[in-house]
C-alpha cells in the first residue's frame, strides 16, 4: 500500500518488483498506437530561456507539493471520471498555480510540452496498461520520490510524473518509444 497526501494505491507486489528499493514500474497503455512519444532532455542542456521555463515549472511543482490538501486537490483537478465527482476535479487548479509562477503552459514550445508531459497518467497496475488502456504498452521506471499518486477509486492505479528527466525506459510491448528532443 502506498500512501500520499490522502490518496492511496493498493498494487500488487508482482507488478512493482523494485518498490523494496525505491522504485517504482510505470505502465502506460497507447491503445493500437505503434508508439510512444516521450519528451527526452537535459537541464543543464537546455537553452537559457528554456532553462528559465524548467525552474517555473520546478517552482510550480514545488508549490504543488507544498501541503498536503493543496497537492491532493491539485493532482485530481484533470481527473474527471464518475468516481471521482466529488473531488475538485476539472477545476485546472494547477493550471493557476503554473500562472501565478509565471510559467505560460498555453504558448506552442517547451513550456507546454513539459506541462503535457506532467498531465500523463501512468499506471502502477500492469493489467490496467494492458486490459483497459492497452492493448500496445510501455513501461518506464523512476524513484518513488518522482511520483504523485492519485487515486485508487477508478481502479486505474493511476500516478503522474513530478520530473520528466527522471524516468527511464524499460521496454514497449507491441509498439517503441520515440523520444522527442525538448525544443531549444
Amino acid at each position: 500500500m502506498l500512501i500520499q497526501h490522502g490518496s492511496y494505491q493498493w498494487i500488487p507486489f508482482k507488478n512493482q518488483p523494485f518498490i523494496e528499493r525505491g522504485q517504482a514500474l510505470l505502465y502506460r497503455g497507447v491503445g493500437k498506437s505503434p508508439e510512444f512519444r516521450c519528451l527526452q532532455f537535459h537541464p543543464e542542456r537546455l537553452s537559457l530561456a528554456n532553462r528559465e521555463i524548467w525552474r517555473r515549472y520546478l517552482d510550480s511543482q514545488a508549490r504543488m507539493l507544498s501541503d498536503s490538501v493543496l497537492s491532493f486537490n491539485t493532482i485530481h483537478d484533470r481527473v474527471v471520471r464518475c468516481e471521482t465527482e466529488s473531488f475538485r476535479h476539472a477545476s485546472r487548479l494547477s493550471d493557476a498555480i503554473a500562472a501565478a509562477a509565471g510559467f505560460d503552459i498555453c504558448s506552442p514550445g517547451f513550456a507546454t510540452d513539459l506541462w503535457h508531459v506532467a498531465q500523463e497518467g501512468y499506471s502502477l497496475d500492469l493489467g490496467v496498461a494492458q486490459r483497459k488502456c492497452g492493448p500496445h504498452y510501455v513501461v518506464f521506471k523512476t524513484p518513488l520520490d518522482n511520483i504523485r499518486i492519485t487515486t485508487f477509486v477508478a481502479d486505474e492505479s493511476e500516478v503522474k510524473i513530478v520530473d520528466p528527466t527522471r524516468i527511464s525506459f524499460v521496454e514497449g510491448h507491441g509498439c517503441a518509444v520515440k523520444f522527442v528532443a525538448a525544443t531549444e
